[in-house]
Parts: C-alpha cells; sequence; structure tokens
C-alpha cells in the first residue's frame, strides 16, 4: 500500500512540475537556512557544555555602588578566593583568573602572546582542559611554572614535539624578566569555551610580583567556584552577597552567583571588565525567531498552492471516489505526496548548508560543525522534515479530499474553496517580508550614523603603534624620531587607544560632598596629545613639557566638570586628587566618545605624568602617504625593539569593530529579509499562475472585446496588490516596535522616520508586481482563440 503511495505522489510530483519546483526550491531554501540557524543556536547555547561539573560551577560577579550609581562588573578581589572556600562548606573548590599578556622567549624562540592568564592547580580539577604532557595534579602549584598549550608548543618546539618529553622542564623567558619552568602542555582550548587562553601562568606570581593585587580593595581577577551536588543554590547565594562587607567594612557593594552555562550569552558588564569569547542571548533570539518566520512563509506557500491548485485536481477527486477511494486514502495520499515533496526539499537543504559553510562561518563567526558532527542533528532533522510535510499537507489534504464527486461531475467548475484564508496567508508571508526589510534598513542607517558621527576626535588618518618591552619607558626617544618623519603630521604617547577605554578610579576634589565619589576614566598622555587628536580645549589650558608642575596637574572632559558641580571657568584652579596624587585642573576638553555609541559619555581624567610608562603611540600620518609612513615607522620601532613585534592598528577601523555584531545581524536578517522576499514572491508567481488559469477564457473574451493589455494586468494583479498594500499596514507598527527596541541600546541613535516605512513598502510591492507581471503578460498577449477554443 505504501508503495502504491510512493508511485502515485512521484506521478503527481513529475506531473507537475511548476507547482513542484516552486515548493520544492521555497521549502529545500527555507529548510536550509533554518537548519543553520538551528546549528548556530545549538552551538552557541552548548558553550562550555563539555565541561562535566558545568551544573555546579559558578562565576563570582560583583555589583559596585558608586555614589548610588549600581555597576556590574566581572572582577573581584584577590583574597576573596580563598574567604569563600573556608567559610562556606558547600563550596568544594575555588580558582582564580587574572588576564595578561608578553613576550615569550625559549632558546632562539621568541613570540608575543596576548592570551595569557595567571590561575591556579584547581583549574586541572574544576575544568575539562585535557593535559597532554606533564602531571595535572601539580601543575601550576610552584610560582616559578609555565603551562601552555598545543599550538603554543608547536610554535616552540615544531611539529613532533609530543614525542618528545624532554620538554617538560624547559626554560621560558617572559618579558626578559621572569623566568618559568614548563610543567605541562595542554590541548588547545575547545572552540566551545567561553574561558580563552593559549598560556597559563600561576598566580602566586602574580602576588608576589604585586602586593596590591591582594588586597580587598583590588579588583583585578575573575573567581570561580564549585559547589556541592544538591546544594540550595538561591541560599547560597544570599549568604554570599555581602561577604565583601565581612572583610572590607567601607564597601557596600555585592557579590552574585552567575552560572558557568551562563556566561557565554548573559554577560554584561561595566567597563570591559568582562574577557574571553562572549556572544549576546538577544542574537539568538533574533535569529531563531527570523529562521522560524522564513519556515512558516515557506509552509504558507506550500498550502497556498495546494488549496489553489485543488480545482485542477477536483476531477481527479472525483474519480478516485467513485471508484471507490475513501477520504482517509485521499488524506493519505495527499499526505505522502506533501511529505515526499519536503523530503526532497530536506536533502537540497542539506546539500546547500553544506555548499555555504564557509559563508555562514564569515557571516556569523561561529563555525556550526560542532552541530553537525553531532550524531542526532541528522535523524532529527529527518523528523521535522517529515513532520513539517504532513503539518504543510495537511489542510490541503483535507480540503482536496472533501470534494463532492457529484457537483465535479455535474459542473466544469468548483468552487474555490478557502479563498480567504489563502489571501490571509499571502498577508502573513508579506507582513513578515515588509517588517524585516524594514528593519534591516533602520539597521543600516544606525551603523552608517556611528560610522560617521563626530566623536569629538579626529580619527582620520591616525593609526596607533603598540609600544611593547623597553619603549614602554623609552617613548620619548620613539617619539622624537617619528616626529621627524616627512609622512607623518604629528605624534603622541599614551596609555589608551581611544577605542573602548576602561581604565577608572575614584577621584577626590575641592567642594566634595562626603560619600559623593564616582568611578572616572584616565588616561596618561603627553602634552601633544590634545593637538594630534584634536580634542578641542574648552577653558584653561594643555599641559606644558615647559611645566614641572604640570605632572601632578590635570585636565577634565565636560561631563567630569558637571559631575563635579562646577562651570567650565569655575572648575579651573580646583584641587583634586586621583590615586593618591594631588593636583589642580588645568584644563577642561569637550566631551569624546571614547566607548561605544551604546554607552553615554562618563567622567573623563587626563593626566601628563611622563615617568610613568606608556603603551601606545599616536601617529597622524600625511593623508595619501599612510603606507610609506607605516614602513619608516617599523625601521625605528626596530632599531629600538627587537623582540617585541611591530603592531599598529587604525583607529577608525578599530571603532568600526565594536560595531561588528551589529554589523552581523543587520548581514543576516537582510539576507533572510531578501529569502522571505524571495520565497514569498515564488508562492506569489504560483497563485498569479492558477488565478490566470482559472480565469483564461475571461481574459480571452475580454480580449476579443478590445481590452488592452494594461487593463488585463490591472485586472490580474489588483487583488494581490491589494492584498501587498493590506500587508504593508500591518508590518509599519511591528517594524516601529521592533526597531525602536534595538534602537534602545545605542544612546546615540538616528531618528524612525516614517518615509522609510514608505520606501520599504513600495520597493516590496514593485517586486511582487513583477512577479505577477511575469506569468501574467504572457497570459494578456496571447491569443484569445486558443483560450476560447473549445475543450
Amino acid at each position: 500500500m505504501l508503495r502504491n503511495y510512493l508511485v502515485i505522489a512521484w506521478r503527481n510530483i513529475r506531473k507537475n512540475k511548476l507547482f513542484s519546483s516552486i515548493n520544492i526550491i521555497g521549502l529545500a531554501l527555507s529548510m536550509a537556512c533554518c537548519l543553520a540557524i538551528a546549528l548556530y543556536v545549538f552551538t552557541e547555547l552548548n558553550h562550555d557544555s563539555f565541561h562535566k561539573n558545568k551544573e555546579l560551577i559558578y562565576r563570582i560577579t560583583e555589583k559596585q555602588n558608586q555614589a548610588g550609581t549600581l555597576y556590574n562588573t566581572a572582577m573581584t578581589p584577590g583574597p576573596l578566593s580563598e574567604a569563600l572556600r573556608k567559610d562556606f562548606p558547600e563550596i568544594v573548590s575555588t580558582i582564580r583568573f587574572g588576564r595578561w599578556g608578553g613576550v615569550l622567549k625559549n632558546g632562539a624562540n621568541t613570540f608575543e602572546e596576548s592570551e595569557m592568564l595567571y590561575t591556579e592547580n584547581s583549574l586541572f580539577s574544576m575544568f575539562d582542559f585535557k593535559v597532554i604532557l606533564g602531571n595535572p595534579s601539580k601543575a601550576l602549584s610552584s610560582p616559578d611554572e609555565i603551562v601552555i598549550t598545543e599550538s603554543i608548543a608547536e610554535k616552540f618546539f615544531g611539529k613532533d614535539w609530543r614525542n618528545n618529553s624532554a620538554i617538560l622542564g624547559q626554560i621560558f623567558q617572559l618579558n626578559k624578566t621572569h623566568n618559568f619552568k614548563l610543567a605541562a602542555v595542554i590541548e588547545d582550548v575547545p572552540e566551545l569555551s567561553s574561558i580563552n587562553f593559549r598560556v597559563l601562568l600561576p598566580i602566586q606570581h602574580y602576588f608576589n610580583t604585586d602586593e596590591w593585587s591582594y588586597k580587598w580593595g583590588s579588583n583585578n581577577f575573575h573567581t570561580y567556584i564549585q559547589v556541592k551536588a544538591g546544594t540550595d543554590i538561591a541560599a547560597l547565594g544570599k549568604k554570599i552577597e555581602k561577604q565583601l562587607i565581612k572583610y572590607n567594612p567601607k564597601t557596600d557593594d555585592l557579590l552574585f552567583l552567575q552560572p558557568l552555562s551562563k556566561q557565554y550569552l548573559y554577560s554584561d558588564f561595566a567597563f570591559n571588565t568582562d574577557w574571553g569569547k562572549r556572544s549576546d542571548i538577544k542574537y539568538i533570539t533574533i535569529f531563531s525567531w527570523v529562521g522560524l518566520l522564513l519556515l512558516v512563509i515557506a509552509c504558507v506557500n506550500f498550502i497556498n498552492l495546494s488549496t489553489a491548485r485543488s480545482i485542477k485536481r477536483s476531477l481527479e477527486v472525483g474519480v478516485r471516489k467513485v471508484t471507490g477511494a475513501s477520504r482517509k486514502q485521499l488524506i493519505v495520499q495527499f499526505l505522502t505526496e506533501s511529505v515526499l515533496l519536503a523530503v526532497f526539499s530536506g536533502v537540497i537543504g542539506v546539500i546547500v548548508l553544506q555548499l555555504l559553510k564557509p559563508f555562514i562561518k564569515e557571516l556569523t563567526g561561529v563555525s556550526i560543525d560542532a552541530g553537525l558532527n553531532t550524531w542526532y542533528v541528522f535523524p532529527v532533522f529527518a523528523i521535522i522534515t517529515i513532520l513539517l510535510g504532513t503539518l504543510a499537507g495537511l489542510y490541503p489534504a483535507f480540503i482536496l479530499s472533501a470534494f463532492n464527486p457529484i457537483k465535479v461531475f455535474r459542473n466544469a467548475h468548483v468552487k474555490l474553496s478557502g479563498k480567504g484564508f489563502r489571501k490571509t496567508l499571502v498577508v502573513l508571508q508579506f507582513v513578515i517580508s515588509i517588517a524585516l526589510i524594514t528593519s534591516t534598513f533602520f539597521m543600516y542607517r544606525q551603523l552608517k550614523y556611528v560610522q560617521h558621527r563626530d566623536l569629538g576626535f579626529d580619527k582620520e588618518q591616525l593609526l596607533t603603534v603598540r609600544l611593547g618591552g623597553e619603549l614602554k619607558t623609552q617613548s620619548s626617544l620613539f617619539k622624537k624620531e617619528v616626529d621627524e618623519l616627512s609622512y607623518v603630521q604629528a605624534s603622541s604617547v599614551a596609555t589608551i587607544t581611544m577605542v573602548n577605554v576602561d581604565n577608572s578610579g575614584s577621584l577626590e576634589w575641592e567642594g566634595m560632598k562626603p560619600d559623593d565619589n564616582f568611578l572616572i576614566t584616565q588616561a596618561n598622555i603627553d602634552p601633544s596629545f590634545i593637538p594630534t587628536l584634536k580634542l578641542q580645549l574648552m577653558s584653561g589650558s594643555n599641559f606644558s613639557a615647559q611645566k614641572a608642575n604640570d605632572t601632578v596637574n590635570y585636565i577634565l572632559n565636560e561631563s567630569a566638570v558637571k559631575r563635579m558641580g562646577y562651570s567650565l571657568e569655575s572648575a579651573i584652579g580646583k584641587s583634586v586628587n586621583f590615586w593618591g596624587a594631588k593636583g589642580r585642573v588645568i584644563g577642561v576638553v569637550k566631551d569624546f566618545n571614547y566607548k561605544p555609541l551604546k554607552a553615554a559619555i562618563d567622567p573623563f581624567i587626563f593626566r601628563y605624568q611622563p615617568e610613568d610608562r606608556y603603551f601606545n603611540l599616536f601617529v597622524k600620518t600625511v593623508p595619501g602617504k599612510t603606507q610609506e609612513a607605516i614602513t619608516q615607522l617599523e625601521k625605528i620601532y626596530k632599531k629600538y625593539e627587537a623582540d617585541y613585534p611591530f603592531q599598529f592598528s587604525f583607529v577608525n577601523e578599530e571603532i568600526n569593530r565594536l560595531y561588528l555584531e551589529d554589523k552581523r545581524s543587520m548581514n543576516i536578517i537582510f539576507l533572510f529579509a531578501c529569502l522571505t522576499i524571495f520565497v514569498g514572491c515564488l508562492g506569489l508567481f504560483g497563485l498569479t499562475v492558477f488565478a490566470t488559469d482559472l480565469r483564461i477564457k475571461e481574459i480571452g473574451i475580454r480580449k476579443v472585446l478590445g481590452a488592452d493589455i494594461f487593463s488585463l494586468l490591472k485586472l490580474i494583479s489588483v487583488d494581490f496588490i491589494s492584498l501587498i498594500f493590506l500587508a504593508s499596514f500591518l508590518a509599519i507598527p511591528i517594524a516601529w516596535m521592533a526597531t525602536s527596541k534595538w534602537l534602545e541600546e545605542y544612546v546615540y541613535r538616528i531618528s524612525i522616520d516614517w518615509w522609510v516605512f514608505v520606501v520599504a513598502a513600495i520597493l516590496t510591492m514593485l517586486i511582487a508586481f513583477v512577479t505577477i507581471c511575469i506569468h501574467a503578460l504572457k497570459v494578456a498577449m496571447g491569443n484569445p482563440i486558443d483560450s476560447l477554443r473549445s475543450e
């Protein structure tokens, strides 16, 4: 019986090539995209799932109170880890991570590595990072040990390092100052890890070289705990909440527990205190809805075309019923056709997905290989495909099987049922399409806005050179030679990059009210910084190398002055105390953006302390001569520092990178908007074919009576265009709400202009009209004799 159903289904699919092609193409594209999204979501949701104790591991986060303003931070004090382990029996293990970077040297090999973490031996018992060489029970127990990943081992010891256990104990020199012996080599951190590193250093070495880091007032570490199975997490979290106050009565900061499973997607902390690979749950939500909507559109197409085509199959149904077929058998037959179409679409969709894997990686930044390599993915996809075919075919099957054979044979035409339902589905399709394309357009305008907005400083032709090794303390000599280069307009040294600056501290000032402290972002600059970046001085004066007392003075931005309760003029000369260094305000600069435009401009303080280290050199190049300037810079750099590689970046490119996730979201939503319109137009084309077939004789008669092509096109398209117009009207409030919600993330944002909705609606209607005309024009220009000839 099943074989008979399949044979007949295959014959009908081959017989109705246009109908079958439209459905298979639409479903295949939709299923490929939905599978890609499902695998993307699967990958994102499964970060850190390879740790067997993942449900028992929590990160300690902190909520800081700064003069009544609460800031969430991922950083915690050094002593917290041991205090928690001592005070709470529910905690079986703790671990700290401190971020670091520098140049590693072993023998003749020297490499700079930025992904370094200071940590401790409990890493190997709490997490599942696999050890290849070495003893995991002892590694990092001594302050002079180092652990590296397999990729670092290959860089230093070659591809055959696994066969050479003698590499254990090898000496690595860090930043020309400290020696460590190799204690272990571990596998590269899995792609689905939110904790990322390539080199591990003993945290005891950190404490030995920086005593401040082990005080309760310093927040330099990420702290994790592992609890006993069955622990009441809510109760533990309540007890831990005020633990900082116990050891530091001056603070009112609170502690909270963040599950490891939530770390990758739910980390939104102030001042960039988080590190490692992170994403955002909002992208999962957006892409899931977009994928679901695309699949809905494909199913709507299937239902629409099947019900519209029912009149063409009315005679077939009548004959089958007269020859003894029951309604149940007809339903099974039509569902078999539907499932077979879905299976074909699914197979094609998987092939398309495999071909598009590199494109998906480039578009989203996420590899879906982890999902594809999971054994149950394809069985689940096969089941979903069959269910999809069944669900999409249910309504058409019941409509087709309900024809009365007597009415079929009495009349040449059977009234087409479900017309209102089909119109509703067409409207739904284009509501989704128009809402997506409108939202994408607003995203594009916002991202263009942030790229071209005046940030308060000149970012064009501006690059930063990282100062490595000895150059941090010899920056003035390096800068002096750079200023003499023919392709350099100006240069300046600073501790910041002007891209997402987050180094802050507390400020005290003359006239300050009790407990009115707040966090202020800081940078150590030289006197040429303000003119090089073209910051606008609103009052007072710039730093001067000729004024010795300027090394204990400060320049503030407008927001800092306002927060302190001063005017631009009255702030000049006021006494301030920052990081224990007392001085006076000598200048105020106009506010400038040093964080993404999702954040407001906060108070900022500049200091001029040339005896401290500088980390970056800003270089303003001559227009059109940037490459020549870079070549000159590299030569001078290597003269001063041979071990550290010459690294530079363009400030405008780094700023644009801040919006990479939003750009990816925009590209993906735009892609899906195009796909929804394409799939919707496929269905619209199919409906046009069936609508014109039903009215073929009417069109012939109208042509004989003198109707022109334009009036015939209007006759065929008016119903469909009116539906698109209705869809546009319904899509506008949906797109407006979605866009408003997204724009709320930006402090500086575009306005939502009404004309964008009109343009999107007109564009969609034009695309729909062209789709309709592809077939309607052919019918309208046909010979009426052919359509009126007796059957």
